[in-house]
């Protein structure tokens, strides 16, 4: 039996060997494909990223000027103290709200980066 598989394989060494090469060819163009497909993703996924980095890290901070006091007047002082005041809790509450809606799109952002890189 054994005689007979040997003898079988030495006489048709050529095809067999041209067989073998075929399946590696082939396997190497898979690989190729496959490393083609993971590089493209790679790429997307770096896009993603520097996207989601230069939004982070870019400051969205809109600091503007205090305004000059030139009132000499203490009725005048005090109304310029309640509107500052109004005006500084507005302004609070205005930067409250950015950072809120700012760390929402960041964690949009993220989420969609992290699933882009994971599909």
């Amino acid at each position: 039996m054994l005689d007979e598989i040997l003898t079988f394989a030495v006489s048709h060494i050529q095809l067999i060997t041209a067989g073998l090469m075929f399946a590696a060819v082939f396997l190497e163009l898979v690989h190729i494909g496959q490393t083609r497909r993971i590089n493209k993703r790679l790429h997307r996924a770096g896009k993603w990223l520097q996207r989601y980095l230069s939004v982070v890290l870019s400051e969205d901070t809109y600091e503007e000027p205090e305004p000059a006091q030139a009132a000499d007047d203490p009725e005048d002082e005090a109304e310029l103290s309640a509107a500052n005041m109004l005006q500084s809790r507005q302004e609070e509450n205005m930067r409250t709200v950015l950072a809120q809606k700012k760390q929402r799109r960041n964690e949009e952002l993220l989420d969609t980066v992290l699933q882009e890189i994971f599909d």
